[in-house]
Protein backbone atom coordinates (compact mmCIF):
# COMPACT_ATOMS: atom_id res chain seq x y z
CA UNK A 1 0.00 0.00 0.00
CA UNK A 2 1.33 3.55 -1.17
CA UNK A 3 0.85 6.52 0.74
CA UNK A 4 -0.13 9.87 -1.57
CA UNK A 5 2.19 12.12 -0.54
CA UNK A 6 0.13 15.10 -1.32
CA UNK A 7 -2.44 13.84 0.95
CA UNK A 8 -0.02 13.47 4.06
CA UNK A 9 0.91 17.30 3.22
CA UNK A 10 -2.52 17.89 3.19
CA UNK A 11 -3.31 16.25 6.16
CA UNK A 12 -0.91 18.09 8.50
CA UNK A 13 -2.70 21.29 8.55
CA UNK A 14 -6.02 19.85 9.29
CA UNK A 15 -4.29 17.75 12.45
CA UNK A 16 -2.66 21.13 13.55
CA UNK A 17 -5.94 22.57 13.77
CA UNK A 18 -8.18 20.21 15.57
CA UNK A 19 -5.03 19.72 18.20
CA UNK A 20 -5.14 23.40 18.78
CA UNK A 21 -9.33 23.91 19.08
CA UNK A 22 -9.15 20.76 22.12
CA UNK A 23 -6.69 21.60 24.24
CA UNK A 24 -8.89 25.25 25.37
CA UNK A 25 -12.15 24.52 26.66
CA UNK A 26 -14.42 27.56 24.67
CA UNK A 27 -14.95 30.49 26.98
CA UNK A 28 -19.01 31.41 27.85
CA UNK A 29 -19.94 34.35 26.24
CA UNK A 30 -21.00 35.06 30.00
CA UNK A 31 -17.90 34.43 31.72
CA UNK A 32 -17.28 37.34 34.26
CA UNK A 33 -18.77 39.51 36.59
CA UNK A 34 -21.62 41.22 36.21
CA UNK A 35 -22.56 44.36 38.13
CA UNK A 36 -25.67 47.11 38.29
CA UNK A 37 -28.11 48.12 40.98
CA UNK A 38 -31.12 46.55 41.46
CA UNK A 39 -34.26 49.05 41.63
CA UNK A 40 -32.04 51.74 40.60
CA UNK A 41 -30.22 51.91 44.15
CA UNK A 42 -29.19 48.28 45.53
CA UNK A 43 -25.55 47.41 44.40
CA UNK A 44 -24.97 43.86 43.12
CA UNK A 45 -23.08 41.98 41.33
CA UNK A 46 -23.57 38.05 40.17
CA UNK A 47 -19.63 36.14 38.76
CA UNK A 48 -20.15 33.38 35.95
CA UNK A 49 -17.16 31.17 34.85
CA UNK A 50 -17.20 28.13 32.33
CA UNK A 51 -21.13 28.21 32.24
CA UNK A 52 -22.36 28.49 35.76
CA UNK A 53 -23.20 31.13 38.29
CA UNK A 54 -20.05 30.99 40.62
CA UNK A 55 -21.68 33.49 43.11
CA UNK A 56 -23.33 36.77 44.02
CA UNK A 57 -22.48 39.39 45.91
CA UNK A 58 -25.63 41.93 47.83
CA UNK A 59 -25.15 44.77 50.10
CA UNK A 60 -21.34 43.67 50.53
CA UNK A 61 -22.14 40.43 51.24
CA UNK A 62 -20.77 37.17 48.55
CA UNK A 63 -23.02 34.40 48.61
CA UNK A 64 -21.76 30.99 46.84
CA UNK A 65 -24.63 29.44 43.86
CA UNK A 66 -24.92 26.03 43.99
CA UNK A 67 -26.77 25.68 40.77
CA UNK A 68 -27.77 27.39 37.64
CA UNK A 69 -28.63 27.19 34.21
CA UNK A 70 -26.78 28.65 31.95
CA UNK A 71 -27.56 29.08 28.41
CA UNK A 72 -25.73 32.04 24.63
CA UNK A 73 -29.27 34.03 25.63
CA UNK A 74 -30.35 33.69 29.56
CA UNK A 75 -28.74 32.79 32.75
CA UNK A 76 -31.17 31.42 35.73
CA UNK A 77 -30.37 30.42 39.36
CA UNK A 78 -32.19 30.29 42.69
CA UNK A 79 -30.63 31.02 46.25
CA UNK A 80 -32.57 31.16 48.78
CA UNK A 81 -35.96 31.39 47.78
CA UNK A 82 -35.35 33.76 45.18
CA UNK A 83 -35.12 33.50 41.44
CA UNK A 84 -32.49 35.54 38.98
CA UNK A 85 -32.92 36.15 35.50
CA UNK A 86 -30.64 37.34 33.44
CA UNK A 87 -30.72 38.66 30.01
CA UNK A 88 -28.46 39.18 27.01
CA UNK A 89 -28.93 42.31 25.78
CA UNK A 90 -25.80 42.97 23.71
CA UNK A 91 -22.30 41.66 24.16
CA UNK A 92 -21.28 43.22 28.00
CA UNK A 93 -24.87 44.35 28.90
CA UNK A 94 -27.73 42.01 30.58
CA UNK A 95 -30.97 42.58 32.03
CA UNK A 96 -31.96 41.19 35.50
CA UNK A 97 -35.28 40.14 37.41
CA UNK A 98 -35.21 39.30 40.24
CA UNK A 99 -38.31 37.55 42.17
CA UNK A 100 -38.74 36.76 45.75
CA UNK A 101 -41.77 36.30 48.66
CA UNK A 102 -40.94 40.23 49.47
CA UNK A 103 -41.45 41.54 45.78
CA UNK A 104 -39.60 41.94 42.39
CA UNK A 105 -37.25 44.07 40.94
CA UNK A 106 -35.04 44.36 37.85
CA UNK A 107 -31.17 45.23 37.53
CA UNK A 108 -29.30 46.74 33.76
CA UNK A 109 -25.81 44.64 34.01
CA UNK A 110 -22.56 45.48 32.77
CA UNK A 111 -19.91 42.83 32.53
CA UNK A 112 -16.75 44.34 34.01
Amino acid sequence: MQINRRMVLASIPLTLLFASSLQAAPRSSWDGTWSGLWGGRDSTSITIARNRVVSYEYQGVSTPVAKSKVTPKTVIYISSGITVTLTKTGKSTAFATLHSSQGDTTAKLTRQ
